[in-house]
């Protein structure tokens, strides 16, 4: 829940701002999951993969 434009620099290792992304890419992943059945019905045989979607 921070704003990466926020973060102070001197506050950043790389070690956390890794972990930062992956655990933001993961909640991102488990958020948009229940939107591929909709997006489907939509737009049925599209052949989008979730990141068209996106």
């Amino acid at each position: 829940d921070k704003n990466i434009q926020q973060i102070k620099t001197e506050n950043i290792t790389t070690h956390n701002l890794l972990l930062d992304v992956c655990l933001a890419a993961k909640f991102e992943g488990q958020s948009i999951t229940g939107y591929h059945p909709q997006y489907e019905v939509q737009y049925p045989s599209s052949g989008s993969t979730m990141c068209t979607m996106l």
